[in-house]
């Protein structure tokens, strides 16, 4: 195995960024590259999150102030918090119109079935993470938000439960529960989106390139 380590790793630098492309996947189509935009979004969130983590003070009783300092007080401070949260909604809408544009050209056909079901991985890790995002701000709506969401989680049959106390701790929805959040948002499901990313463009190239516009 550690003989072909090397090759392997190899293999998945050429297949995600290859020497030679077909001509028709460097040409901007009609579908303007959901995919690509979407990619480059991710990477605008996660210099624009990792600026917000400086401010941000993830506790009940100063997280809602922080992001308050960050709009008023902290220069440009409005701008990148700004620029985070509608590149959050914009990656959203992207990643949906990129799915909806791989069922219309049928890519979610042999041989890119496993990709397709790596894309609807990626989908739903960009909502919980977007919806994460959201609570971030533990304001009296994202109190009731969370709040709906932990009850709803605690009635799924089997591990509500341990899912629950996994994503609240033993005190409820308090500072243990809103530091679970921001660790799941900041760092967990970040991680999680980028190695999937990196499998999913390995994939397009190892599968024959992205499929072809209707």
């Amino acid at each position: 195995m550690r003989e072909r380590s090397p090759w392997i790793r190899k293999s998945f630098l050429r297949h995600l960024h290859p020497p030679r492309i077909d001509p028709r996947g460097g040409r901007i189509l009609y579908t303007l590259c959901l995919g690509g935009a979407a990619t480059v979004l991710f990477l605008i969130l996660v210099l624009t999150g990792g600026a917000l983590l400086f401010h941000y003070r993830p506790t009940t009783a100063e997280a809602h102030a922080s992001l308050y300092d960050l709009s008023r007080v902290v220069p440009y401070g409005w701008w990148i918090r700004n620029l985070h949260y509608w590149g959050g909604q914009a990656m959203v809408l992207f990643v949906l119109l990129h799915m909806a544009r791989v069922v219309l050209t049928g890519a979610f056909a042999p041989p890119r079935r496993f990709n397709w079901v790596v894309g609807c991985a990626l989908l739903s890790l960009t909502l919980i993470t977007d919806f994460t995002g959201y609570l971030l701000r533990w304001d009296r709506d994202m109190v009731w938000a969370a709040t709906v969401v932990a009850e709803l989680l605690q009635r799924v049959p089997g591990f509500g439960g341990g899912l629950y106390s996994f994503l609240t701790g033993s005190e409820g929805l308090g500072d243990t529960a809103l530091l679970r959040f921001y660790v799941l948002h900041c760092v967990l499901l970040p991680s999680m989106m980028a190695v999937l990313m990196a499998y999913h463009f390995w994939r397009v190239r190892k599968d024959g390139g992205i499929s072809s516009p209707l």
